[in-house]
């Protein structure tokens, strides 16, 4: 008669917690993150933060320059920052193809001359800049830095005592206008009838 080999009940007890401890230590150890670990998902939001950045910088890019301020009717939008050599939006917007300038947008919103070989846009106009009768705006095609200014349907010696006149200055050929800090007025090339109100980059 064959007799069953006898439980050992005893080693079943010894061995289970032993089965437990075998499967516990691998997810403690999947719980434990080393420092190479911390470091990745670090890493990863870093990279996505620049991501969102360029995506962010490129939709606004599209989107163009948010338009200048000021009365599109008035004068004193189109001389804004003149004599200070800076006037606003005396240039050509890249998305539109039409001039930043809210006046020159709406009164010539294309240049009636261009010279393309040292990126200048001329501006047919008809206004008025404290008595200097003004026939074109001599504006940048970009952004580089180019002559600009006002042409005077006035000789030069009249240009110089309307602006003496009305703005305290004839404007010379000085240190000043040589810094690019104002303008100078002086004749229109050959043209003795005619003056010009003109800011010169340095290379100029």
């Amino acid at each position: 008669m064959n007799q069953s080999k006898p439980v050992n009940r005893h080693a079943s007890g010894v061995l289970r917690p032993i089965l437990l401890l075998s499967l516990l230590l691998p997810l403690a150890a999947c719980g434990q993150a080393t420092p190479q670990d911390a470091e990745q998902p670090a890493a990863a939001r870093s990279a996505q933060a620049a991501v969102d950045a360029q995506i962010a910088a490129d939709a606004h890019a599209a989107q163009g320059e948010p338009p200048l301020a000021g009365d599109p009717d008035s004068t004193a939008t189109l001389f804004d920052g003149l004599l200070d050599c800076q006037p606003k939006g005396w240039y050509l917007n890249a998305e539109s193809g039409r001039p930043a300038n809210p006046y020159l947008a709406r009164h010539t919103p294309e240049p009636c001359e261009r010279d393309e070989e040292f990126g200048i846009a001329y501006f047919c106009v008809n206004a008025d800049f404290h008595g200097l009768p003004v026939s074109r705006v001599v504006a940048h095609l970009g952004t580089a830095p180019t002559p600009i200014g006002i042409l005077i349907d006035l000789p030069l010696d009249q240009a110089r005592i309307h602006a003496r006149r009305s703005l305290g200055s004839d404007f010379p050929d000085d240190a000043r206008s040589q810094r690019g800090e104002r303008p100078k007025l002086v004749p229109q090339g050959d043209n003795a009838q005619k003056s010009q109100l003109i800011c010169t980059p340095d290379w100029a």
